[in-house]
């Protein structure tokens, strides 16, 4: 399976990094960090859960093919290929980054938004995936999980005696 992989608006460059006041508001699942190895040909990655409630199997199941498609798109394939797809969309320039060489893009599934960083120079992490679930998703959980508020009941009078 495909995906389609956007450059990310300027405006969502927070997306990218971890923010622990935001991650539950913004819905954020959790994020996976990995590097290419020395040779620029390994796989190497970690997960850093944020909001384990959010990671249902659903999105285990969903994850788990995005990460093969991206590896066959080319995209986390190895640290070439990386640098390459990077370099044929400098609109995906992070702006204010760390390094001129940090890309952003952005995959949007039915249920979820995935912030891809790309860094594709030797000596550092090549990319990080945060997890978010999509919008509407996230505001319906919110809805649900807010309490109904108390409906007003009209104090009856008592008869006096």
């Amino acid at each position: 399976m495909a995906f389609a992989i956007n450059a990310a608006a300027p405006e969502e460059a927070a997306l990218f990094y971890s923010n622990a006041e935001k991650n539950k508001e913004l819905g954020c699942i959790g994020h996976l960090r990995g590097d290419f190895g020395h040779g620029g040909k390994e796989f190497w990655s970690t997960w850093w859960e944020h909001q384990g409630d959010l990671k249902i199997q659903a999105f285990k199941d969903e994850f788990n093919v995005l990460i093969s498609s991206l590896r066959k798109q080319g995209l986390l394939k190895d640290r070439g290929s990386m640098a390459e797809f990077c370099h044929a969309h400098p609109e995906a320039k992070i702006p204010g980054a760390w390094h001129p060489d940090v890309y952003g893009f952005r995959v949007d599934t039915g249920g979820y938004r995935y912030y891809i960083r790309c860094f594709p120079q030797e000596g550092d992490y090549n990319f990080y995936i945060y997890c978010y679930i999509n919008e509407k998703e996230r505001l319906r959980g919110q809805t649900q999980s807010k309490p109904m508020p108390p409906v007003p009941t009209k104090k009856r009078r008592e008869p006096e005696r």
